[in-house]
């Protein structure tokens, strides 16, 4: 430890509002707050979705502030010699080029990070915002997505293989679950691809660890699974026992139908729930937000709640989107929506879940009431909150579920849409790749 170079880090605003606790997190590091990431806190205390980490970072500040004293001055944190200072100072332009002298509050952030650079210090800026870390790197200054929160790719997709010979086949087919030692070390609800010497089957691991028989034949709302991991999903979404299911894949996959259709089941043939709400992200609207559209309420949030009633009208007819909507049985939603709620009775929809930064999917799911469930419905290839990587976000929360019997997660890798939308989908992902 004694033989680690001593670095500066300069955090803004985005490191904060994904893990409140960042600022002390860095072992025996400097940690730099300049002043206008406080003023940004402030500004987003009562925020929908993320006041509720500004105000958790702020009473972390307030604390520090009644047990250390002053925060303009370092102040020790944690035991490994690491210390946090609020920068009152150094924010002026002149260290920035010219062509960073905007007078916002990333330039801001960027002029105390090279002043204290030019000043002899080892200094990187670490940014959950993609802008911000390439603004920084095209200025000299080093700079670092903030990763303690980021998930370990396992590459988990919700599905294995195994071969269990023809016995034991059998026995799956006649008693409808196999205890199998192979299947032992899966976690719970991965789904399966069964082979034998005479033939094959899907299964999924159960709460107790043996395989249970999926059916191939089983449909909700009329619509069945084509692939493989389309029958294993639609067999979590019709069993109540999974509270949480995440439904992965490309566009084109199914996830939204075979949640939409799910809900439809379970609300109005099974009556299991009082109604289905769909909760989508802004970000849907391309990054504008919804009070800078032109006309009313009703038509600014037509176009972009317009993606479900597509989705819905493609597997159902528009006779039951209208009594549906008539009785009251759903509802599309900005995720904004969801704020001092709590969701009892209701099938509930989260769609493009992978523009949301991890802790306001957290907060999502805290909503979820009683007799309630909840589908995520993601393609990390089409995130459109820049502040969310690959490997944060909905990708965290799956692998701190895995294994939960509450919780299920499967990957859709069949693309049910045209040729051409295949193919420019899979030019997409080579360039994200």
């Amino acid at each position: 430890m004694a033989n680690t170079p001593r670095k500066t880090y300069v955090l803004d605003t985005s490191v904060l509002l994904s893990d409140p606790r960042a600022m002390i997190r860095f072992d025996e590091h400097d940690v730099v707050l300049p002043i206008v990431v406080i003023t940004e806190l402030e500004a987003k205390r009562h925020h929908p979705e993320l006041g509720y980490f500004a105000r958790q970072a702020l009473r972390l500040l307030d604390e520090l502030r009644i047990s250390q004293g002053r925060l303009d001055h370092p102040l020790p944190v944690g035991n490994q010699g690491g210390t946090l200072t609020v920068e009152l100072n150094h924010s002026g332009q002149e260290a920035l080029p010219i062509g960073f002298r905007l007078g916002d509050n990333d330039s801001r952030i960027l002029a105390v990070a090279k002043t204290l650079s030019n000043a002899g210090r080892t200094v990187t800026v670490v940014s959950k915002d993609l802008p911000m870390r390439i603004k920084a790197s095209a200025m000299g200054l080093d700079a670092q997505e903030y990763r303690a929160e980021l998930a370990v790719d396992s590459g988990w997709t919700g599905m294995a293989e195994l071969d269990i010979g023809s016995e034991a086949m059998n026995t799956l087919y006649v008693e409808g679950r196999l205890v199998h030692e192979a299947a032992s070390e899966l976690p719970c609800h991965t789904g399966l691809v069964l082979h034998s010497g005479r033939g094959g089957a899907l299964g999924r691991i159960g709460p107790d660890g043996a395989i249970r028989l999926v059916r191939g034949d089983r449909d909700a709302f009329g619509l069945h699974g084509r692939s493989a991991e389309q029958r294993v999903a639609l067999d979590l979404l019709l069993d109540p026992d999974v509270g949480i299911i995440s439904l992965g894949g490309r566009a084109g996959t199914g996830k939204s139908a075979l949640a939409m259709c799910a809900g439809l089941e379970a609300v109005i043939e099974r009556r299991h729930h009082r109604r289905m709400i769909i909760f989508r992200p802004l970000y849907a609207v391309g990054g504008q937000e919804l009070g800078y559209l032109p006309g009313s309420e009703a038509e600014k949030m037509g176009p972009w709640a317009q993606a479900v009633f597509d989705t819905l009208g493609a597997v159902v007819s528009s006779e039951v989107v209208e009594e549906v909507l008539d009785r009251g049985m759903l509802e599309v939603l900005p995720l904004t929506h969801i704020r001092g709620r709590s969701l009892h009775d209701a099938f509930v929809i989260v769609d493009e879940a992978q523009s949301l930064e991890r802790n306001v999917l957290l907060t999502v799911l805290s909503r979820i009431g009683q007799n309630s469930r909840v589908v995520l419905t993601h393609d990390v290839a089409q995130r459109d909150n820049l502040r969310v990587g690959r490997h944060d976000g909905v990708a965290a929360v799956i692998e701190v579920l895995k294994g939960n019997p509450l919780f299920a997660h499967v990957t859709l890798t069949r693309s049910e849409r045209s040729p051409i939308a295949a193919l420019v989908t899979d030019l997409l992902e080579g360039i994200e790749g």
